[in-house]
């Protein structure tokens, strides 16, 4: 678990979304490259197939309508990503490009039939040799994994919602309820919402904190006076 508090984590890879698209096999190079630990978002296609996008909508990314969760592997590769010859890749794809060369913190991004995605994806990395964690926002699927493979470092992700006075409020029984369910090894917090009293506890209770996404080397520094490390896009640390 060292390298999740070492190295700055690169959010989808190191991108412009100009010429390289975030979560795209040239991100994820890129960081490769500069020596970075990978954050990705993993999603499942409609085919079962595992791949790395982001939003639930297509729209962002590809300029299509639609969901990816309704696209099969084959729809998966006509589409490009934003204005560039980059696909959509498979995870199984970034596996092989990353090869262990710097750790991966996967996110999984699912709702509900809980324990499809996170089968596969278990299947999936047990064959694979480098470093890795796995985090969600949803509380089930972390559980599903200290369930079935307890072994795999896992994180919890969770925001301040509302206000900043609705969150300062409100965080502190929604990270302990999170946490008290998939009993996380680490938490992943919105940096948006540091300072906040609820994470200095579970600090102090012996979680460590990732704090999620700094975008400027100023949100950087302000962030880690609370975290033990940090998810950062948009400039280099």
């Amino acid at each position: 678990m060292n390298w999740l508090l070492d190295t700055p984590i690169a959010h989808r890879g190191l991108f412009d979304n100009v010429k390289i698209p975030e979560n795209s096999l040239t991100s994820f190079q890129a960081a490769v490259d500069s020596g970075f630990p990978i954050e990705l978002d993993v999603r499942i296609l409609s085919d079962g197939h595992l791949v790395v996008f982001h939003d639930h909508a297509l729209a962002r990314m590809t300029g299509l309508k639609g969901s990816i969760l309704k696209m099969t592997l084959k729809e998966l590769k006509t589409v490009k990503l934003l204005d560039t010859d980059q696909g959509i890749p498979l995870l199984s794809d970034v596996l092989k490009l990353v090869n262990g060369k710097v750790p991966l913190l996967l996110e999984i991004k699912t709702r509900k039939n809980i324990g499809w995605l996170e089968l596969k994806l278990l299947n999936m990395l047990s064959k694979y040799k480098g470093e890795y964690a796995i985090e969600s926002f949803n509380p089930w699927s972390i559980k599903w994994f200290r369930d079935n493979a307890p072994e795999i470092t896992r994180g919890q992700l969770s925001s301040g919602f509302g206000t900043r006075r609705l969150a300062i409020k409100n965080t502190l029984l929604r990270a302990t309820f999170l946490s008290r369910l998939s009993k996380p090894d680490f938490i992943a917090f919105d940096v948006r919402y540091l300072p906040c009293r609820s994470i200095k506890n579970l600090k102090e209770k012996g979680y460590p904190i990732i704090g999620y996404t700094a975008r400027s080397r100023e949100e950087f520094d302000r962030a880690m006076q609370y975290c033990n490390n940090i998810i950062f896009e948009g400039f280099i640390p």
